[in-house]
Order: structure tokens, then C-alpha cells, then sequence
């Protein structure tokens, strides 16, 4: 059996997650978790639960498409979680321009105000999971 897919909404604060099913079929959001000293063993586990082969990390590039600030936080926060996760577990990039804005746009229509903030990362990390997954299966 093949195994999952989980992509990351790599932020400052926080680190939104999505996986897919073995045959990247389905999205699930899980809930976001904080990027602090327990980010990487927390991830870790996660990709043990969930039994990942591969990562994808949403690269925020710039409207022109150039990497920025934010993209060089991204790529070095990746550095690091290489180094607390086995060596086969594939990790990919994927152009994140666009998630936040159809993660917002998908929340105004269907959640309270109030729970917005709260799925705001796992929702763009599912646009990012989705993202590739379409791309992968065309």
C-alpha cells in the first residue's frame, strides 16, 4: 500500500497540516500546531501516526514568483525538519501564492467569524495538498 501525503502551511506562529488517504484520494485537515521548541518532534510524530512518505511544503513565493523573506524562513525550517525525520521521506515544494486567499475565501462562505483563525492553516495546507496532488495525478 501506498503511503501518505501530509502538507505543511509553514508560518512564523504556526504550522498548518493536511494529509491525504494512501491513494491521494481524500484531504483531512488536522488541527494546526504551534511553531515553537516542540515543532519538529511534534511533526515527527505525526509522521509516524499517520505513516507519511511524502511532504509538501507550500513555498510562498512572491506575486512575480521570486522567493522572499518568507519563502528563505520556509526553506530553512525545512534544513531542519530533514534532520528529525528518516532520510526516505520525500519532501517537495509546491507554489503556495494562492492558498491563503481560497482558504479565506472557502471560510467566509461556510464558518463562524469566530473559527476562521483556527482553520485558516490546516485549510491552506489542504489547498496546498490539493495542489500538488492534482498536479501529480494529471
Amino acid at each position: 500500500m501506498d503511503k501518505r501525503t501530509l502538507a505543511l502551511d509553514v508560518g512564523d506562529k504556526r504550522i498548518g497540516i493536511a494529509y491525504s488517504d494512501p491513494f491521494g484520494i481524500s484531504l483531512n485537515p488536522l488541527p494546526y500546531i504551534e511553531n515553537n521548541d516542540k515543532v519538529f518532534e511534534n511533526l515527527s510524530k505525526l509522521i509516524k501516526e499517520y505513516d507519511i512518505g511524502t511532504i509538501v511544503v507550500g513555498l510562498p513565493l512572491t506575486l512575480k514568483g521570486e522567493e522572499g523573506e518568507q519563502a528563505r524562513k520556509t526553506k530553512a525550517f525545512v534544513e531542519v525538519l530533514k534532520k528529525h525525520i528518516p532520510e526516505e521521506i520525500k519532501i517537495e515544494f509546491i507554489d503556495e501564492r494562492f492558498t491563503t486567499a481560497l482558504a479565506e475565501k472557502h471560510l467566509k462562505e461556510t464558518s463562524k467569524k469566530s473559527k476562521r483563525k483556527k482553520k485558516l492553516d490546516s485549510l491552506s495546507a489542504m489547498y496546498i495538498l490539493k495542489t500538488y496532488l492534482d498536479r501529480k495525478n494529471i
